[in-house]
């Protein structure tokens, strides 16, 4: 028996009330019930380990959870506020805002301070993408991110068995293929 330690298996998940799923072709995806948020990666996204969640918004959708939606946004970003890692990621950028290409009478200036407070207050990651493409791959790569970081934590703890099991893995292939 191998006392070599495996990298660790990444599965995104993608929650059950998600209805415009983004393209994440990077790493496999399973839909189940998130307790927040609309993206996460299986085993670092429950309350049981609260470690990394993405709430994907539109720009309008943003919009809307910062003004008429603030209570329910609110308490959504208290639940956020347990995870380790916990970001909004806009299908939109900050001068969209500010040119207004939003369906809302509230003002750039009050949606800005709004994502401001989020950031600073609450600790919430604002990520801006171009678009839904866009926001896939930078998905993928906060994940890649993530995983890095627990790779890296467990080298720590273990030495660097990890990194020498992964780097056979990725030269000769799994055990199982």
């Amino acid at each position: 028996m191998s006392d070599q330690l495996t990298p660790p298996s990444i599965t995104v998940v993608r929650d059950t009330r998600e209805q415009a799923p983004l393209k994440i072709s990077a790493y496999p995806v399973v839909v189940q019930k998130l307790v927040v948020g609309d993206y996460g990666i299986l085993g670092f996204s429950d309350l049981v380990n609260p470690a990394f969640i993405v709430e994907r918004k539109s720009l309008d959708d943003l919009v809307v959870s910062l003004t008429t939606e603030r209570g329910r946004f609110m308490t959504e970003v208290q639940t956020m506020r347990r995870f380790r890692f916990a970001a909004v990621l806009v299908e939109g950028l900050p001068s969209d805002v500010w040119e207004k290409r939003y369906r809302s009478d509230a003002t750039p200036q009050s949606v800005m301070a709004s994502v401001d407070c989020l950031m600073v207050r609450c600790g919430i990651h604002m990520i801006w993408s171009l678009a839904e493409l866009s926001a896939a791959r930078q998905f993928e790569r906060l994940v890649r991110a993530f995983v890095g970081g627990v790779i890296r934590d467990h080298r720590l703890l273990f030495g660097n068995k990890i990194a020498e099991a992964g780097a056979v893995e990725q030269k000769h292939g799994s055990a199982s293929e």
